[in-house]
């Protein structure tokens, strides 16, 4: 029974990982849309709806990441 709590508690553990990932890739998205913005100001907003279409995909993946935690959390 205390093995089964701990590989919960490193699940969970794990799944925290991936808040680390999505914050990196946000700032890396965020990122290169100012660069780019900056350097071609005409298209700011067709490069924004891009930008923001890859920040739902980071975030998409977060909670997917969440999602198998939890099932992993209780299934055991």
């Amino acid at each position: 029974m205390l093995l089964i709590s701990a590989v919960k508690l490193l699940v969970l553990g794990f799944s925290t990982i991936t808040l680390a990932g999505g914050a990196i890739g946000t700032a890396i998205l965020f990122s290169g849309y100012t660069l780019a913005a900056a350097r071609n100001p005409d298209e700011a907003e067709t490069l924004f709806n891009t930008t923001l279409m890859g920040f739902a995909l980071v975030e998409t993946f977060i909670f997917m990441s969440f999602l198998v935690a939890g099932v992993a959390f209780l299934a055991a």
